[in-house]
Parts: structure tokens; C-alpha cells; sequence
């Protein structure tokens, strides 16, 4: 530039970026601060403002593709664009990608966007009711999908259990319901106390009870739990 106007002419510095790569995991043409260039331009008469540029006679692969391809071999470069370094490049490629999808799809959601999502949806052209009633419906399927987590472990209780919350239930009319914190033996022991005359029943019902639900599920146990149970008058 300065030979330029020493001789007369008009020019000046124009900055900018050249070169350039596609990033294969996205396909969006990536440019870096690497790839920052600077050149002349010249104003001729009848042509106006032209680029000199001696960077594309001496490094034409800097214009297609990127710095790394434009250097000498064995010239320094930015630790990301050192070739010996893949794995690095690629986990470079993999982070720029991310974070363009994020710039992509939540940064830039904009009105166009929301209107092509709901476009994809089969509203071309919603109202504020249509809007209304697909919220409305999306929040019922969220909410069984809930309830539906929330009762994946619930189990009904089996027939010893059942026997036992039944004899419970019995024995709460008395007023002698069970504590959370009482086991069969403990609960049994405190209501033979109370009923005296129930003490041997109540203990062969909590023994047959306690082998059941803590040892193996004998069908004729099951049963006979079943009929102390339906006998059992406090």
C-alpha cells in the first residue's frame, strides 16, 4: 500500500478472513480467527477498487482451504491445526459442532422456526385455541407418562400380606391397630396382652405369619393363614 501511494495512487487495507474448512460432522463451512487475512486494495480509473493480494500467488491453497494447508512444512501452527495432532482436531470438529447445533436450534429459535415446528406438527395456521387445546393435550400425556413412573413399583400386596393387613384391620376396631415400627412377633405380644383370652391364637397366627412372609410360600401354610385368619374372633 505504501508503494501504492508513493507512486500516487489510491489504495488501502482491506481486513478480513480467507480460507476455511467444512466440518464433516455437520457440514457447515467453519472460519477461524486463524484464518484472518489482510489486503491490498488499489483504485483504478474505469475499474474502481481492486484487490492485490501476493498471498494468492505465494500460498494459493490458503483461498480454498485453510492456514495449515497454505504453510511450509514444519512452519509452526495453532495447536488445533497441527496435523500430528488428530485425535485433538477431531475433538475440536466434535465441540464446534455441538456448538453450533445449540446456536442453531435454541439460540436462534426464532418466530420463522417456532412456525416450521408447528407447521411440521399439522398446524399451518394455529389460533390461540388450537394452541390451547395441543398444550392442553401435550400436558395430558405428560402427565400420565408421570403416573405412569410413579406406579411402575407398585405391587399389589400378595396373599400372605393381604391376609395379615386384614387381621390388622381387626384388630384396629378394637383399638389395638399396629404400630409402622411393630413386627409381627412385637405386635402379637402386645395384643395378647390386651386380650388374654386371644393370646394363643394371635401368637400361632404371627408364627405362621412370620415363616410365610420370611421363609418359603407354602400353598397349605397360605391357606391355613387364610382360615385362623377368617376364624379368628377377638
Amino acid at each position: 500500500m505504501f508503494a501504492l501511494r508513493a507512486a500516487g495512487l489510491s489504495a488501502r487495507v482491506v481486513t478480513g478472513y480467507q480460507g476455511g474448512e467444512i466440518n464433516p460432522y455437520d457440514n457447515f463451512f467453519t472460519v477461524r480467527q486463524s484464518d484472518a487475512h489482510a489486503w491490498t486494495e488499489v483504485w483504478l480509473k474505469g475499474k474502481g477498487w481492486q484487490r492485490i493480494d501476493p498471498t494468492a500467488m505465494s500460498a494459493p491453497g490458503r483461498i480454498e482451504q485453510n492456514l495449515a494447508a497454505a504453510v511450509p512444512a514444519g512452519s509452526p501452527l495453532p495447536l488445533m491445526a497441527r496435523a500430528d495432532l488428530l485425535w485433538l482436531r477431531q475433538l475440536r470438529l466434535r465441540l464446534d459442532a455441538v456448538a453450533n447445533a445449540w446456536n442453531q436450534q435454541v439460540i436462534g429459535y426464532n418466530p420463522e422456526r417456532q412456525r416450521e415446528l408447528l407447521k411440521r406438527l399439522g398446524m399451518s395456521a394455529p389460533d390461540w385455541r388450537q394452541m390451547t387445546a395441543t398444550l392442553a393435550g401435550l400436558a395430558g400425556v405428560v402427565l400420565l407418562g408421570l403416573t405412569a413412573w410413579a406406579l411402575r413399583g407398585w405391587r399389589r400386596p400378595d396373599p400372605v400380606q393381604r391376609e395379615w393387613l386384614r387381621l390388622g384391620r381387626q384388630l384396629k376396631r378394637r383399638g389395638l391397630a399396629r404400630q409402622p415400627w411393630e413386627g409381627p412377633w412385637a405386635y402379637a405380644r402386645r395384643v395378647g396382652q390386651a386380650l388374654p383370652e386371644s393370646a394363643a391364637e394371635i401368637q400361632a397366627i404371627s408364627a405362621l405369619y412370620g415363616s410365610l412372609r420370611y421363609g418359603s410360600l407354602d400353598p397349605t401354610m397360605i391357606e391355613e393363614l387364610k382360615g385362623r385368619i377368617a376364624r379368628f374372633q377377638p
